[in-house]
C-alpha cells in the first residue's frame, strides 16, 4: 500500500517539476553561458513527436547533461569529457536511445533516454529509501518522510536532467539494502558499479570493510576486487576509447578546433596517454576543471560558497548533535558497541547505533572533501546523491507527523504549516534551480 502511494506521489511531483522546467524555459530567454555546447548531430527536420519532445524537455539539455549525451552518442572525442565516467551514458542512455531512435531523431532519442532512465530509477530510489529506513529500524513515518524528501531535495533539477546523480544514488542505496540483508556479494556488485558512474563510488568499499571489522574478520579478496577494480577498468576503457586516432564528423572537428579542445586526431598524443599506467581522471580534473585543494577559495567564488552553505549547515548541525549525544565518559563503551557488538546501554536516539557509524564518517569525509577540494557549487547535489543518511537526517526534523493515507495535498499542507528552515531550503532551491538551470543560468 505504501509503495503504491509513493508511486502516485512521485509521479505527481515529477510531472509538476517537468512542467515548471517547460514553463521557465519558454518564458525566460536562454543565457549564453559560453560553455561546452557542440552542434546537435541531427540537423534535419523531425516529426511532430520530435518537435514536442524538444519543446517540452529541451530545458534539461543543459550544462553537464550535454557532456553525457555526447559521450553516449560519440564516446570520448574531447579530452575534457573524460571527467565524466561511462557507466551512465554508455550502459544506460545509449542502449535505450538505440530503440528510441527508431521513431525519434538522434538528439531527441538520447535526451529522452536520459530523462526516462532518471525517472525510472528515481522511483526505485524512492522505494529503496523507504525500505532502507525500515531495515535500519527507523520508525515507519521517518522512513516515509525520507522517501518524500528525496522527491523534493534541493538538487532535484540534477535528478531530472541527464546527470549521474539518480543512477549513482541507486547504486549506493541498493548496495546498502543488500548489505543490510547480508547479501555481501550483491552488495559488492552494487558498490562496484558506483565507480563506473562517479569516481567517489570507490570509497563505498569502506562499508564492506566495516561490516567485516564488526565480526573481527578481514574482507574477502573477491569483495576488494568487485568494489575497486571497476574504477581501473573504467580508466582503461577511457584510455582505449580516447588515446587512439578517430574519424570524427566534420562539424565536431570544427567545434573542437574553434574551442581549442584536444581530440584524438592524426599525430595526437596526450601527456597521460603516454604514461605506463594511463589514468586520465586526475590529469583531466586538474587541467580542464581546476580541481584541487583550496583552488576554489577566491573572492569570485563567494556566491557559490553561499549557495552551498545550507547543506553544510545541515550536516554540521547534525555532527554537533551526534558528538554531544555521546558523553565523554562513554567513549570506551561506545567503541565496544560500534565495533565489538557489546551493547552496555539502552539506545534512545536513532542515529547512535553501530549501523549508522560508518554513514556518519562517510558523510563527514565527503563534506570535507567537497568543502576543500571540489567545485563548491556542486556540493549540494554531490552530497544529496551519495547515500541515504542525509535524507534520514532531514526526515528526522519532520518525522513527528504520522502518515495515514497521505496524499500530495496533505504532505505539502503539513510542510507549509511547519514552516521550517528545511522546507524553505528545499522548495526555494527546487524552484530557483529548475528555472535557472533550464535557461543555461548558473546554479549549484
Amino acid at each position: 500500500m505504501i509503495i503504491q502511494q509513493l508511486l502516485w506521489i512521485y509521479c505527481q511531483i515529477r510531472f509538476a517539476q517537468y512542467l515548471l522546467q517547460f514553463i521557465s524555459n519558454i518564458i525566460i530567454p536562454d543565457h549564453d553561458a559560453h560553455v561546452f555546447n557542440p552542434p546537435l548531430w541531427s540537423l534535419n527536420n523531425g516529426t511532430i513527436l520530435d518537435i514536442s519532445i524538444d519543446t517540452f524537455f529541451s530545458g534539461l539539455r543543459r550544462w553537464d547533461a550535454i557532456h553525457f549525451l555526447y559521450i553516449a552518442r560519440f564516446g570520448y572525442i574531447y579530452e575534457n569529457t573524460l571527467a565524466f565516467f561511462p557507466g551512465y551514458p554508455l550502459l544506460f542512455i545509449r542502449p535505450l536511445a538505440y530503440f528510441l531512435n527508431k521513431i525519434l531523431l538522434e538528439s531527441n532519442a538520447y535526451l529522452l533516454s536520459g530523462i526516462l532512465i532518471n525517472f525510472l530509477f528515481g522511483y526505485f530510489n524512492t522505494c529503496l529509501l523507504y525500505q532502507l529506513g525500515l531495515k535500519y529500524n527507523l520508525k515507519p513515518n521517518h522512513a516515509y518522510w525520507s522517501a518524500i524528501l528525496y522527491m523534493i531535495n534541493p538538487a532535484t533539477i540534477f535528478f531530472l536532467a541527464p546527470y549521474t546523480e539518480t543512477l549513482f544514488l541507486f547504486s549506493q542505496l541498493l548496495g546498502h539494502y543488500y548489505l543490510k540483508s547480508n547479501s555481501i556479494f550483491k552488495s559488492c556488485l552494487c558498490f562496484g558499479f558506483g565507480p563506473t558512474i562517479r569516481s567517489n563510488g570507490i570509497i563505498s568499499f569502506g562499508f564492506i570493510i566495516y561490516h567485516y571489522l564488526k565480526q573481527k574478520k578481514l574482507p574477502p579478496i573477491y569483495s576488494i576486487i568487485l568494489c575497486i577494480s571497476p574504477f581501473f577498468l573504467t580508466q582503461y576503457y577511457q584510455y582505449r576509447d580516447y588515446c587512439f586516432e578517430k574519424d570524427l564528423p566534420i562539424e565536431l572537428k570544427t567545434y573542437g578546433f574553434d574551442n581549442n579542445l584536444s581530440m584524438p586526431l592524426t599525430n595526437f598524443s596526450s601527456e597521460w596517454c603516454l604514461k605506463r599506467i594511463p589514468l586520465s581522471y586526475q590529469y583531466v580534473q586538474k587541467t580542464y576543471w581546476n580541481v584541487g585543494f583550496l583552488k576554489y577559495y577566491t573572492i569570485e567564488q563567494i556566491p557559490n560558497f553561499l549557495l552551498a552553505l545550507p547543506v553544510f549547515l545541515l550536516i554540521g548541525n547534525f555532527i554537533k548533535t551526534w558528538f554531544l549525544s555521546i558523553r565523554k565518559d562513554l567513549w570506551k563503551r561506545k567503541f565496544n558497541y560500534l565495533f565489538l557488538n557489546k551493547n552496555d546501554e539502552k539506545q534512545t536516539i536513532w542515529f547512535i547505533t553501530k549501523d549508522f557509524f560508518p554513514h556518519i564518517i562517510y558523510m563527514l569525509f565527503l563534506s570535507l572533501f567537497a568543502l576543500f577540494v571540489m567545485h563548491i557549487q556542486v556540493a549540494t547535489r554531490f552530497l544529496f546523491s551519495s547515500g541515504p543518511f542525509l535524507y534520514f537526517i532531514c526526515a528526522d526534523r519532520i518525522k513527528q507527523y504520522e502518515i495515514r493515507n497521505g496524499n500530495l495535498r496533505k504532505i505539502f499542507s503539513y510542510l507549509f504549516n511547519k514552516q521550517t528552515f528545511l522546507f524553505y531550503y528545499f522548495i526555494i532551491y527546487i524552484l530557483v534551480g529548475i528555472c535557472l538551470f533550464s535557461n543555461f543560468l548558473p546554479w549549484t
